[in-house]
C-alpha cells in the first residue's frame, strides 16, 4: 500500500508542477516588463537629473528608446509658446526636414493630431491609415510607414504633445506591450522635459544675472573714476569760476585762467582770439607758445582758428581729422581741410578749441595745441574745453559790461542835461496840445450825437433831448410837445437799383427837405437808414402837428434827381403826443413807431396819430408770438388732407396737406390767423420742417395700403426755402432723411418766393428738383401771373387759384385762358389743377375746359384722419 501511495504522491506533484509553469512563465514576464519599465524610467531619470541642454537631452533620450523599443524611428511634437504644434525632435534626418515644414493645421491632419485631439493611444498600420485617410479624417504629409504607434504627452489633465515610434519594415508591428511601454515612458517623459529645461533655463539665467554683474563690476569701475575725475574737474571749475568773480584786470584773469587750465588737460601752448570791433582783424589779448612769437592782432586768414570760427563747434584736430563736439554731446568726424594750414607756421600734432559766444554771438576762440604727441588731447576733453570757454566768454562780458556801464554813465550825465532843456521846451508845446486836445473832445461829442452823413442829431442826443422834453412836461403839465416817427418808403428800391452812393444823396436831400418844413426850435435826428424823428416842441394845439406833418408829406413826394436819374418816395409817419403817462424817451419812441407801421399799412404816404388800440394790437401780436413759439415746442399743430381728384376718371390720385393749430384756448386756427406772424419771426422753417416730417410719416403708413400706397401728398411751402443755400441744403436733407419715396411729395410754392431773388430762386427750384420731389405753382391767377413760369421754372403742376376758378360763375373770359393753359401744359410738361371746385356747376366748366386735377369743398373736405378716407367719400362726376 505504500509504494501505491508513494507513487501516487509523485504523480500529483508533476502535475501540480505542470499546472504551474505557465502562471510563473507569465510572472516571469510580467516580471522582466516591470523591470525594464523600472531600468527606462531610471535611465530616464538619470537623463533628467545630469543633462542640462535639451539639444543633449533628446539624443541621450534616443538611445532609451532603442534599448526598450524595437522602432525603426520615432520623434516628439510639443505645444509651442504659440500654442501650436511643432516638431520638438525627430531622429531621423531625412524625415526631420519633412516634419519640420508642416505647419500646425497639417499636424492636426496627422496621426499626431488624431492622437493630440483625441487625447488617447493611436496605433495605426498602413491600410489602417488608408482607410482613414479615404475618409477624410487624415492627411498624408512626408514619409509613409509599415506600422505607427503614438501616444499623447500630459502635463497634469492637458495634453502638451505626442511620441511616436514608427517601422519601415513590413515584418514589423507594434502590440499591446509595446503601447503599454510607451505610455509609461510619456507618463515621465514631460517631467524629464520640464526638469531638462528648467534647469537650461536656470542655467541660462545664471550665465545672464553672471554677465550683468560683469558689466555692472566694470560700469562701477568706470564710475568710481569718472568721480574721482568729476572732482578734480569740480575743485578746478570753482576756482576758475572764483577767479571769474574776483579778477578786475583782464589780463591777470588771462594768466590766473590758464594755471587752472593747465592742471585738467596739457595747456603748454594756449591762447585766446577775439574778434576786432570792425570784424576784419583777429585780436590775441592773451598769446603763450612755444615755437610762436606771441602776437596781439592779425587779419584774417585761413589758419585753425578761422577752421573753429567756421565750424563754430568745439573741435579736436589729430592725425589731420577733425573730431566736433554736436549739440547733443555726440562727436562728429571729417577730414581736416588742407587750405587751412598757414604757410610759414608750425604744424601742432594736437589741437584743441572751442568758440567764445557771447549773447548766442560768437566772438572768439580759446585753444591749446601740443607739438610733440599726437594723443596729447582725448575726445572727452571736448566738453570740458566747452564748459570753460563759457566762462572765459561770461568774464569777456563782465568786463565789456564794465566799460559800457562807465560810458553809459557819461552818456546819461550828457542826455539828462538835454533832456532838461527838451523839457523847458515841451511845456510849452504840451500847453497847445491841451488846447489842440480840447478841440478835439468837443469835435468827438459833436461827432457821437450826429449822424455822419446828413449832419443831423442822432439817435443818442435824441433820445438826451427826449429825456428831458419829458420831464419838463412833467413840470410844466400845460406844456405841449410831439414826437413824429418818419419812415421813407422806396428807399431800399432806390439803395438797391442806384447804388449806396445814390441812396445817400437821397437821405442828404430828405435831411434838407425835413428842415425846412420844421421850426427853428424842434429837433430832427435821424435813428438809421430810411428813419427820421422829429420833436415838435411849444405846441399851440394839434392843429400844428398835423400842418408840419402835411408839409412834410407834400415835400417828401415832390421828384428827387439823384445824378441824372429821377426817383420818387413819400412818407409814412407816427404821432405820439408827449403826455405824464409816459416814465421814459423809450416808451413814446415806441408808440410814434407803432403808429407809423399803422401808416404803412393804411397805404404809404400818410400820418397817423397813436392811440390805445395800437398798443394793444402790438400785445395783441406779441401775444400770438409767443404762443406760436410754444406752440411749436409743444407740437400744437395737426394736419387735415383733402383730396385731389383725376377729373377724367373721378378717381382720387391725392392730397393736399393743410396745416390747422389746435389753439388750447382758441380752438382749431387756420394758416391765415398765424402764418403773418410765422413769416415775419422766420418761425415758418420749423413749422414747415415739421409739417414735412409728418407728411413722410404719412406716405410711409400708406406704403402697405393698397388704396393709397401710389397717392401722393402736396405742401405748401414759404420762399424762405428757395433764396438762401444753407435753408435749401437743410430742406433737402430733411427729404432724404424721412422718406424713400420723394416721387410721392409735391411741393407747392406761390408767386411771392420768387419775387425777390427770382435768378437764385429759380437756380435752388432746379436743385430741388433733383432730390425726387414734384414742384407745384400754387395760386397761379391771383397774383402777375407770369407767362415765364410756364416754360421757365421746373413745375409740374400749375394750380388755378381758387379766386380765378370762382370768376367762371360770373363770367367765361378766362375758360378761353384755362384751355390756353391746358393747351400750353402739352407743350411745358405740366398739368393743371383746379382749385376752390365748389359746385357741380364749377366743377363741370373746369372738365370742359380741359383741366386735368381739381380739389374743393364740393369734391372732399378737409379731414385730419387719413384712413378714414375712401372712394366713397369723393363725389362721383360721371
Amino acid at each position: 500500500m505504500e509504494p501505491r501511495e508513494s507513487g501516487n504522491n509523485g504523480n500529483n506533484a508533476n502535475y501540480t508542477a505542470a499546472k504551474q509553469l505557465p502562471k510563473i512563465k507569465s510572472l516571469l514576464k510580467k516580471y522582466r516588463h516591470v523591470k525594464t519599465m523600472q531600468s527606462s524610467l531610471l535611465q530616464l531619470s538619470e537623463l533628467a537629473s545630469k543633462i542640462i541642454d535639451m539639444q543633449a537631452f533628446y539624443p541621450a533620450l534616443e538611445a532609451v528608446i532603442k534599448t526598450l523599443f524595437n522602432a525603426d524611428s520615432f520623434f516628439i511634437v510639443l505645444v509651442n509658446q504659440q500654442q501650436k504644434l511643432s516638431l520638438a525632435y525627430d531622429h531621423n534626418d531625412q524625415e526631420r526636414k519633412i516634419l519640420q515644414r508642416l505647419s500646425h493645421q497639417n499636424w492636426l491632419e496627422s496621426l499626431s493630431g488624431l492622437v493630440f485631439s483625441n487625447q488617447q493611444p493611436l496605433q495605426c498600420n498602413a491600410k489602417q491609415r488608408q482607410n482613414l485617410v479615404q475618409s477624410g479624417e487624415l492627411v498624408l504629409h512626408g514619409s509613409v510607414c509599415e506600422d505607427w504607434l503614438g501616444i499623447p504627452l500630459n502635463r497634469g489633465n492637458k495634453t502638451i504633445g505626442v511620441l511616436a515610434l514608427q517601422h519601415y519594415s513590413k515584418q514589423q508591428s507594434f502590440n499591446d506591450r509595446d503601447c503599454e511601454l510607451l505610455q509609461f515612458i510619456g507618463d515621465h517623459l514631460i517631467t524629464a522635459i520640464d526638469r531638462v529645461h528648467s534647469r537650461e533655463l536656470l542655467e541660462e539665467s545664471i550665465q545672464q544675472r553672471t554677465h550683468k554683474l560683469q558689466q555692472a563690476n566694470k560700469k562701477l569701475q568706470q564710475e568710481i573714476l569718472d568721480r574721482q575725475k568729476a572732482e578734480k574737474l569740480q575743485k578746478t571749475l570753482l576756482a576758475i569760476s572764483e577767479v571769474t568773480a574776483s579778477s578786475d584786470d583782464l589780463s591777470e584773469f588771462y594768466q590766473q585762467l590758464h594755471q587752472q587750465l593747465n592742471q585738467l588737460i596739457n595747456a603748454n601752448n594756449c591762447y585766446i582770439a577775439l574778434w576786432s570791433d570792425d570784424k576784419i582783424n583777429l585780436e590775441f589779448p592773451f598769446y603763450l607758445d612755444e615755437k610762436i612769437t606771441p602776437i596781439k592782432c592779425r587779419p584774417y586768414n585761413n589758419g585753425l582758428t578761422e577752421l573753429v570760427l567756421d565750424i563754430a563747434k568745439p573741435l579736436l584736430i589729430q592725425h589731420d581729422t577733425v573730431f566736433t563736439l554736436q549739440a547733443n554731446n555726440n562727436v562728429a568726424t571729417q577730414p581736416l581741410n588742407s587750405n587751412y594750414h598757414r604757410k610759414n607756421m608750425p604744424v601742432p600734432k594736437a589741437y584743441l578749441a572751442a568758440p567764445l559766444i557771447i549773447a548766442g554771438k560768437i566772438k572768439g576762440v580759446l585753444a591749446v595745441q601740443d607739438y610733440s604727441n599726437n594723443n596729447a588731447y582725448q575726445q572727452g576733453d571736448l566738453e570740458l574745453l566747452r564748459f570753460i570757454s563759457q566762462h572765459i566768454a561770461s568774464a569777456i562780458e563782465r568786463k565789456a559790461e564794465q566799460v559800457n556801464r562807465q560810458h553809459s554813465n557819461d552818456e546819461l550825465e550828457k542826455l539828462i542835461t538835454e533832456r532838461t532843456q527838451a523839457l523847458q521846451a515841451s511845456n510849452l508845446n504840451l500847453r497847445m496840445q491841451i488846447e489842440e486836445r480840447r478841440k478835439a473832445e468837443a469835435q468827438l461829442y459833436h461827432d457821437a450825437h450826429h449822424d455822419a452823413l446828413t449832419k443831423l442829431p442822432n439817435r443818442a442826443m435824441l433820445m438826451d433831448r427826449l429825456s428831458y422834453a419829458l420831464r419838463h412836461l412833467k413840470r410844466h403839465p400845460n406844456h405841449k410837445s410831439a414826437l413824429l416817427f418818419i419812415d421813407l418808403d422806396r428807399f431800399k428800391i432806390i439803395n438797391d437799383t442806384l447804388g449806396h452812393h445814390a441812396g445817400d444823396l437821397f437821405l442828404v436831400e430828405i435831411a434838407q427837405r425835413l428842415k425846412s418844413c420844421i421850426r427853428d426850435n424842434d429837433i430832427l435826428a435821424r435813428l438809421g437808414g430810411d428813419e427820421f424823428v422829429i420833436l415838435l416842441d411849444a405846441l399851440q394845439n394839434q392843429d400844428d402837428i398835423e400842418e408840419i406833418a402835411t408839409r412834410i408829406t407834400i415835400e417828401v413826394e415832390k421828384p428827387f434827381d439823384l445824378g441824372g436819374n429821377t426817383v420818387y418816395s413819400s412818407a409814412s409817419i407816427g404821432i405820439a403826443n408827449c403826455h405824464n403817462q409816459y416814465q421814459n424817451s423809450d416808451e413814446i419812441l415806441r408808440d410814434a413807431d407803432a403808429a407809423m407801421y399803422q401808416a404803412k399799412g393804411l397805404g404809404r404816404g400818410r400820418y397817423v396819430f397813436f392811440d390805445s388800440s395800437m398798443r394793444e394790437q402790438l400785445l395783441a401780436s406779441m401775444t400770438l408770438e409767443q404762443e406760436l413759439r410754444i406752440a411749436i415746442k409743444q407740437q400744437q399743430f395737426e394736419l387735415h388732407y383733402q383730396s385731389i381728384l383725376d377729373l377724367s376718371k373721378t378717381t382720387t390720385i391725392g392730397f393736399e396737406a393743410l396745416l390747422r393749430w389746435q389753439h388750447p384756448k382758441k380752438g382749431l386756427l387756420t394758416p391765415s390767423q398765424f402764418l403773418t406772424m410765422a413769416e415775419e419771426t422766420g418761425m415758418i422753417l420749423e413749422i414747415e420742417n415739421w409739417v414735412i416730417k409728418q407728411v413722410c410719416l404719412q406716405l410711409q403708413d400708406w406704403k402697405n395700403d393698397t388704396l393709397y400706397s401710389n397717392t401722393f401728398i402736396s405742401v405748401n411751402l414759404s420762399g424762405r426755402h428757395l433764396n438762401q443755400v444753407h435753408q435749401l441744403a437743410d430742406l433737402m436733407s430733411l427729404i432724404t432723411q424721412n422718406t424713400q419715396e420723394p416721387e410721392r411729395l409735391i411741393l407747392e410754392f406761390d408767386e411771392l418766393a420768387f419775387c425777390q431773388q427770382p435768378e437764385q430762386s429759380l437756380k435752388s427750384l432746379r436743385k430741388l428738383k433733383t432730390s425726387g420731389v414734384k414742384l407745384a405753382l400754387d395760386d397761379y391767377g391771383a397774383g402777375m401771373s407770369s407767362m415765364n413760369f410756364l416754360h421757365d421754372y421746373p413745375f409740374e403742376f400749375i394750380k388755378l387759384d381758387r379766386s380765378f376758378i370762382r370768376s367762371l360763375n360770373s363770367s367765361d373770359k378766362n375758360l378761353a385762358l384755362i384751355k390756353a393753359l391746358s393747351s400750353l401744359g402739352e407743350k411745358f410738361g405740366y398739368r393743371l389743377v383746379a382749385e376752390g371746385i365748389e359746385s357741380e356747376a364749377m366743377l363741370a366748366k373746369v372738365q370742359a375746359a380741359g383741366c386735368e386735377f381739381g380739389q374743393g369743398y364740393f369734391i372732399n373736405h378737409p379731414k385730419k384722419i387719413i384712413k378714414a378716407y375712401s372712394e366713397k367719400n369723393v363725389i362721383s362726376c360721371a
